[in-house]
């Protein structure tokens, strides 16, 4: 996270030693992050000096179990959902246009991986607001070095083609009203001012959200996914180089052309008086499983999400009431999160009603509630119970917003009392009549 004065002027300068400092001390952070998610882990380097002898590289990868748990766990689609006691059908019609289901999950999975998730704002071809997640690799946000902390500048820098030689970069520096242009050889080439743009959100149009210490979800076990990957490669290594046994020939000379065309035909030629013998390793098979064991539980215990897989998750559950009491530790850091992006979210609120129409205010921002719901299973049955148990003491419409399966109270209120009336007149049980309006026809 970068910081400046609001009263010092982003010049070509600052903006250079802040991308040399990101490209140092940040950027090679944040791939290490995405090569671990990825499968891309230190076991890969791993080289004996013997070429000989066999070298497993073999990846358990937690990290992206951990992430991909995480993420279905706040944001499958249909678990973060947008309410206001206002009209707010022109917001939802812009979340729906940016599909924005598979863009609140993109955004959480960038920040469970890298620690971070950005997203950038703009208006396309059409006028239409539109927002996409940016890969934390290539951008970089400025705040306000006050108590406020409000975002100042987005920084986002890519290369101009992928498909020529060229080492041509873009950068490019949103703020309140203009995205100024700069172009750079390489990745910390010197800065070219080209032009600057209007962007017409009248505030920095973009949106990030951090986790805690800016540090990805699975940062508190990688030394632990390098420890399991390392001890089950190196038993594999173990049993590839001597399936457990060594064979032993003794009184016998032979080089290793014999022993080699032995191996191949499958018959041992014994001078006589010779013997041949098996030396068996001793097995540690039972010592090995145990520490792998060890290491695979202090992973899901220390980054707080369990073994969905694992008997001791899924053994003996009976209800939703005993999954949500084992995922205690997994909602206790699932709430920061939350917390933290749903600032960012609610900030893209903003920045819609900011621009949608004038109609859209302050007002409007601010009474849009974000919720979000957790992807585990409901017990329906004890919702149900409680419902019966409190007709008569609590509102039927509060009653009905218990049942998650109803996506609007008001409409099922006013369907049953639709039903209810057309049951009514079904079977005759119609309001009687006092006989005056057949009078006054008389």
């Amino acid at each position: 996270m970068f910081y400046l004065n609001k009263s010092v002027e982003l010049n070509a300068e600052i903006l250079q030693k802040m991308i040399n400092k990101f490209r140092v001390e940040v950027e090679p952070k944040l791939r290490k992050y995405k090569n671990y998610y990825d499968g891309k882990q230190n076991i890969l380097n791993k080289a004996y000096k013997d070429a000989s002898k066999p070298c497993n590289k073999t990846v358990i990868n937690y990290c992206k179990n951990i992430v991909d748990s995480y993420c279905g766990y706040l944001a499958t689609p249909g678990c973060i959902s947008y309410h206001s006691n206002q009209e707010i059908e022109d917001i939802m019609d812009i979340l729906r246009y940016n599909d924005h289901q598979a863009e609140d999950a993109d955004f959480l999975l960038d920040a469970l991986v890298y620690g971070v998730g950005a997203e950038l704002m703009y208006l396309d071809s059409r006028s239409q607001v539109r927002f996409r997640t940016i890969n934390p690799t290539q951008c970089f946000g400025i705040y306000d070095d006050s108590l406020t902390g409000d975002l100042l500048y987005f920084v986002r820098i890519y290369k101009v083609s992928d498909w020529d030689e060229s080492d041509l970069y873009s950068v490019d520096v949103y703020d309140d009203f203009f995205i100024k242009h700069y172009t750079m050889h390489g990745t910390n080439g010197a800065l070219h001012f080209v032009n600057q743009d209007m962007h017409y959100f009248s505030q920095c149009p973009a949106n990030i959200f951090y986790l805690p210490d800016e540090k990805s979800i699975f940062d508190c076990v990688i030394g632990l996914q390098d420890s399991a990957n390392e001890l089950i490669s190196a038993e594999i290594d173990d049993y590839s180089a001597f399936c457990d046994a060594y064979l032993v020939l003794q009184g016998v000379d032979a080089d290793n052309d014999d022993i080699a065309s032995m191996k191949e035909n499958r018959v041992l030629i014994l001078p006589e008086g010779a013997t041949a013998n098996w030396l068996t390793k001793a097995a540690q098979d039972a010592q090995v499983e145990n520490i792998l064991k060890r290491i695979h539980d202090s992973i899901y215990r220390i980054a707080q999400c369990p073994d969905f897989s694992s008997e001791t998750f899924v053994g003996g559950v009976s209800s939703g009431i005993a999954i949500k009491y084992r995922l205690t530790g997994m909602e206790t850091r699932a709430g920061k999160i939350e917390a933290e992006m749903k600032k960012a979210l609610q900030r893209r609120i903003e920045i819609i009603c900011g621009i949608a129409s004038l109609k859209l205010g302050e007002a409007v921002f601010r009474d849009v509630q974000i919720d979000f719901k957790r992807n585990i299973p409901e017990d329906v049955n004890s919702t149900v119970n409680l419902i019966n148990a409190l007709k008569g003491t609590v509102s039927d419409a509060t009653l009905l917003s218990q049942l998650d399966f109803i996506p609007d109270v008001n409409a099922e209120l006013e369907a049953l009392q639709e039903q209810k009336a057309a049951n009514m007149e079904l079977y005759g049980f119609t309001a009687p009549t006092t006989g005056d309006d057949e009078l006054e026809e008389e």
